[in-house]
């Protein structure tokens, strides 16, 4: 038997920029279906652009507006860009659908509880498989929380109650590298925390003799998370992932020079472990960073397995990428041994004030994770390449089936 895993998003469904309207205006058009947005209650200024296009193409919305709470006073101006932000989205959906729901990110000098928290209130908040499609925007999301959410809703869905039931599930970002550098970075915790269900049993007796390899995915000044997340795991292996190729062409180079001393000189990289990862498609980037997950897990499997440690440094875009690809190798089609699967990040404690500005151009991106689309055989939905919105790629002519 082929020791290959089957990666689940191959092919994939991705709309963006134009075609993010062109996609849900056939997708609402379809059916009436009754939709569930998840999105954060924050001073971002793209928080709102998701539910403004959905609202603009007449979706039928339910939100779940997620409150966070780290224990300090905002600072006028993030407190007033939030306010703004909640009534905007007041203008766009009655205040009567809207449920506030409070997830508690702990005060900075305590455990960090973020992904937990997120993990029981959202399982708290409703029964999201009474819908037809559920959207989360992670726009405006602390970074823990928003995998999280997805986390849990991706399982929740995949595994519901009424196995009849297939409920969609949508991940969507405004995705602007310029704006989330400018979203103010503040201070860090001293802690690293692991998404909820994704440790990999890093501290575990029976396991401790595992390797540990290490796929930091970085972005830009991340000198201390990367420090931090180091001397938590003591990996045996490291395999930087660098954004490329990217909408700034040099991008990539910039960050590995940013961090060079780091990496080189004290992580001890070897140059041959750097990895690439498409900056703009998350779907490609999952596939690469799953496939090299894939190889030390096969090459290891022979003396005993391995634990293998992805760090979402990078944009929201990337760190999606980062979920699946830990997902699908925790829950997916993996022939024999599984890999110890675990997601370590340092959150940030404190915010400073963002400098962001209305016009900072950014991109719309959807995802659909899972659903309706992913019970079409393949050889079908190659047939059907004419006008198919079912399985989609991000190309200039709008929509394309991919094989």
């Amino acid at each position: 038997m082929s020791d290959e895993a089957v990666m689940r998003w191959d092919p994939y469904a991705l709309a963006s920029g134009a075609d993010f309207d062109v996609f849900w205006k056939r997708h609402l058009a379809q059916r009436k279906r009754r939709l569930l947005l998840v999105l954060g209650k924050g001073f971002d200024v793209r928080a709102l652009e998701t539910a403004r296009r959905l609202c603009d193409l007449g979706a039928d919305l339910d939100v779940w507006l997620l409150a966070f709470r780290n224990g300090q006073e905002d600072s006028a101006l993030r407190q007033a860009r939030t306010n703004e932000n909640v009534e905007g989205l007041g203008r766009l959906v009655p205040r009567s659908r809207i449920a506030e729901v409070g997830i508690d990110l702990g005060g900075a000098f305590e455990d960090p509880i973020a992904s937990l928290k997120t993990y029981e209130q959202i399982r708290a908040a409703g029964d999201a498989t009474a819908y037809d499609d559920v959207i989360v925007d992670i726009s405006a999301m602390p970074r823990m929380v928003a995998m999280t959410s997805v986390a849990v809703l991706l399982h929740w869905l995949d595994n519901p109650a009424d196995p009849t039931k297939c409920v969609n599930l949508h991940v969507t970002t405004a995705e602007s590298v310029t704006a989330d550098l400018a979203a103010g970075r503040g201070s860090l915790r001293d802690q690293v925390s692991f998404v909820r269900g994704f440790s990999g049993e890093l501290t575990a007796l029976t396991t401790k003799d595992l390797p540990h390899v290490w796929f930091p995915v970085l972005g830009e000044s991340q000198r201390d998370r990367l420090d931090r997340i180091h001397q938590k795991l003591t990996p045996d292996e490291i395999c930087p992932v660098v954004p490329f190729p990217s909408r700034a062409p040099r991008r990539g180079d910039e960050i590995i020079y940013e961090h060079r001393e780091l990496l080189f000189d004290n992580f001890q990289v070897e140059p041959r472990n750097i990895l690439l990862a498409c900056e703009y498609n998350p779907f490609e980037a999952y596939k690469q960073v799953f496939e090299a997950m894939d190889r030390y897990r096969r090459a290891l499997n022979e003396l005993g397995g391995c634990k293998a440690f992805v760090s979402p440094l990078s944009s929201k875009l990337l760190s999606v990428a980062v979920l699946l690809a830990c997902y699908d190798h925790l829950f997916g089609q993996i022939p024999g041994k599984r890999l110890k699967v675990g997601i370590p990040y340092v959150e940030t404690a404190s915010y400073a004030d963002p400098v962001q500005k209305p016009d900072d151009p950014f991109e719309l991106y959807s995802m659909w994770i899972r659903g309706e689309w992913e019970i079409i055989d393949t050889p079908q939905a190659t047939a059907n390449e004419e006008g198919t919105d079912l399985l989609v790629v991000e190309t200039d002519a709008a929509f394309t089936a991919k094989p």
